[in-house]
């Protein structure tokens, strides 16, 4: 007799996930900004980095040809900035895992130029690394500045903002999904701060105190919440901060002195900016966020500008999580045949499946759950005298309940086979109709 509407009942044991280990914190590391010193002239800028203190200020770009408006990377170990070369503004990266032997010096790389032959400046690094924002000027779209972004390579350039408007120092919101930047106002001299959402596209004004005043610079904080900027409402530039969406506002520096071009620190505790007497005499500057503890970096008598206060160099840790999976399917039907009475005879079927697990073990079983003659199939209120038996691939057989594979290791769709024997003796009594069993396979783990 057929063994007839057979249910395979399949269990997985749930486990543990696995998590890719967390990145060290950034904590505060080296200032980054353009001086004039190292010029023999002093008509042209370098790139310089200094400890948050002013000490171990070490000369990190050699070119004699107007470097400026760094930006620290992610991770800590590279430095984008603006560069000078064939007279037109280009974007080049500090490598300093990258080491001139015979100099020490770090590694410096132009990135490709622009297909077009315009004008890369104000370059920004994406929050996760993997590629940059700049200024693009003398573009062939209805304004000379808009906001680019490009591959850290230079390759892809692509427009990202294209406004009515010329547009400076843009930046993402750490979670990339807000373009800020300062925009030019109808009234010549005069900017605004501005923010654009990137899904949308839509532009709002966050802050522009007048068609005259100069709002500009915008920094995010370091967690998104804040945004710091330079003004000059008050009649020479002072240094601000607000929320990220432009509500309470503050004035930090209360001075007749230039305070401009705010930078975070790290930990989101401190501001770097420039101080000085005029645009042309400026030095580099650290204050509390609130404007407390303020403090002289540099004192070269020209200028000292555009801080980046970057993180100590760490690892970036790049990983996966790998969800606990227990997975087993079972194809075809079980047909073990017609009974033919007094024959001895072993009757058989074979059903295909399939194993996945990330567990570093693995235990298939096999159980009758049913309370009625455990092991043996049953027709009505009869049962077969033989117990089944059920085996997997080469194993031997055996009887419910039984462990029936165990696999050592991750496996994905591995194939088994399951084999069921149902012994018939020739004397064995066999009612008419359908011997059946529900049987129910069950992986499981100690160590998911």
């Amino acid at each position: 007799m057929p063994i007839g509407r057979r249910t395979w009942v399949i269990v997985a044991v749930a486990g543990l996930a696995f998590t890719a280990p967390a990145a060290a914190q950034p904590v505060n590391g080296r200032i980054a900004y353009t001086t004039f010193e190292s010029s023999a002239s002093q008509s042209t800028s370098d790139i310089w980095t200094m400890n948050p203190d002013g000490s171990g200020k070490q000369q990190v770009v050699f070119d004699p040809d107007n470097d400026a408006q760094s930006d620290w990377s992610p991770d800590g170990e590279r430095i984008v900035f603006r560069s000078r070369r064939n007279d037109r503004f280009e974007v080049s990266i500090v490598d300093f895992t990258v080491r001139d032997p015979a100099s020490g010096r770090p590694g410096v790389t132009d990135v490709a130029k622009d297909p077009e032959g315009r004008q890369s400046s104000q370059p920004t690094w994406f929050p996760n690394g993997q590629g940059l924002l700049y200024r693009r000027t003398n573009a062939p779209e209805a304004t000379l500045s808009d906001i680019w972004a490009m591959d850290v390579d230079g390759t892809d350039r692509r427009h990202v903002a294209v406004l009515p408007r010329d547009q400076f120092y843009p930046s993402f919101s750490p979670d990339m999904t807000k373009l800020l930047f300062a925009s030019t106002s109808p009234v010549v001299g005069g900017r605004s701060i501005e923010v654009m959402d990137v899904a949308s596209g839509t532009v709002t004004t966050l802050f522009d105190f007048s068609a005259q005043s100069a709002d500009s610079a915008p920094a995010w904080s370091p967690d998104g919440r804040q945004i710091a900027f330079e003004s000059d409402l008050d009649g020479d530039p002072e240094i601000f901060v607000m929320n990220a969406d432009g509500a309470n506002v503050r004035q930090i520096t209360h001075n007749t002195l230039w305070d401009e071009g705010p930078a975070w620190s790290p930990d989101g505790t401190m501001l770097a900016f420039s101080r000085g007497t005029d645009n042309d005499h400026l030095d580099i500057w650290t204050m509390n966020v609130d404007g407390s503890d303020a403090r002289q970096l540099t004192t070269y008598p020209g200028r000292d500008e555009s801080p980046d206060w970057g993180v100590n160099p760490h690892p970036v840790t790049v990983g996966g999580t790998v969800p606990a999976t227990l997975a087993l399917t079972l194809d075809g039907s079980a047909e073990l045949g017609t009974f033919e009475p007094g024959v001895a005879r072993d009757y058989t079927a074979t059903l295909a499946g399939a194993i996945t697990s990330t567990a570093a073990d693995t235990t298939l079983s096999v159980e009758d759950p049913g309370g009625t003659a455990p092991g043996h199939l049953v027709n009505g209120a009869f049962s077969l005298p033989r117990p089944l038996e059920v085996g997997a691939g080469g194993a031997a057989y055996v009887t419910t309940p039984a462990a029936l594979l165990t696999l050592t290791g991750p496996v994905t769709s591995e194939q088994i086979q399951i084999k069921l024997r149902q012994p018939i003796g020739a004397t064995d009594a066999l009612r008419t109709g359908t011997y059946s069993k529900t049987l129910t396979f069950t992986l499981a783990t100690t160590s998911p």
